[in-house]
């Protein structure tokens, strides 16, 4: 059976210039997507949500992406992962409300990372979630670090440590634009979408990309097109799509033709 990863970023599910503010309609309405989608078609899922306003707002304030660094650091991480975990349990909650099984992966209990990169990942309940068609929801979350102490662990990081494992066919990365452009098409109306990255045209496209807007530890698209990459080298085919026009995180799910940038190998 297919295995699909589907990202929902955190400027999609949240207002990432609004602290601690999901987009509750948004969210409710991607519940009830991805379920219609599961009821026509057969396919295991595995969810990863974006942090947006939750914990990218203490991580900022305590530079947690920088490790241990001082004495308020430990609060930090402490303060990072409540926000994460706060809004990981609002996702869930909706798709339990939209008919799906789903249950909440907490990766800073179950990851350990060195130079912020995932070395360790205790796999086996996850795995045993998908084998029984339920749907696993993990999520951008605080990580121990072997070197600094501490980290962020994104969730394009979750999924390429995964991705090698679990080999999935698809991944979707769902957002606010419609695919990768070549400068930002909210503040650039010159900007024009890139319809397929691969590893020979990238180095030529990252002249043109930048940090996304609003507050992101995580390192806006430049990074999630990097991850992505990574993530072409297990197999999968990924998909940058827009999750605000309605129906669009449906037809990917059913493998439609949807307005897209994609990445592959």
């Amino acid at each position: 059976m297919e295995l699909i990863f589907l990202k929902l970023g955190g400027s999609l599910i949240t207002q990432k210039d609004n602290p601690f503010t999901e987009r509750k309609d948004i969210i409710q309405r991607l519940a009830k997507e991805i379920h219609e989608a599961r009821q026509k078609k057969d396919f295991k899922l595995l969810i990863g949500n974006g942090g947006g306003s939750y914990p990218h707002v203490p991580a900022k304030k305590y530079q947690t992406a920088k490790g241990i660094i001082n004495e308020e650091s430990l609060k930090g991480i402490a303060e990072v992962q409540d926000a994460a975990a706060r809004l990981n349990r609002i996702i869930v909650r909706a798709f339990l409300d939209a008919g799906e099984n789903a249950i909440s992966v907490q990766p800073s209990s179950v990851c350990i990372t060195e130079n912020s990169k995932i070395v360790e990942f205790y796999t086996k309940p996850l795995e045993m979630l998908l084998e029984k068609e339920m749907l696993p929801v993990v999520y951008g979350d605080i990580g121990l670090d072997l070197k600094q102490g501490c980290s962020i662990i994104s969730t394009e990081e979750l999924f390429v440590f995964l991705a090698k494992k679990l080999k999935p066919q698809k991944i979707i990365m769902a957002g606010v634009v419609d695919g990768v452009f070549t400068a930002d098409p909210t503040k650039d109306k010159t900007a024009q979408m890139i319809p397929k990255i691969t590893p020979q045209n990238y180095p030529e496209i990252k002249k043109k990309l930048s940090g996304s807007a609003g507050i992101d530890v995580t390192g806006g698209m430049l990074l999630k097109v990097e991850k992505a990459l990574e993530l072409i080298s297990t197999g999968a085919e990924v998909s940058i799509i827009n999750g605000l026009v309605e129906n669009r995180v449906k037809e990917a799910l059913l493998g439609k033709e949807v307005v897209r940038t994609i990445i592959k190998s």
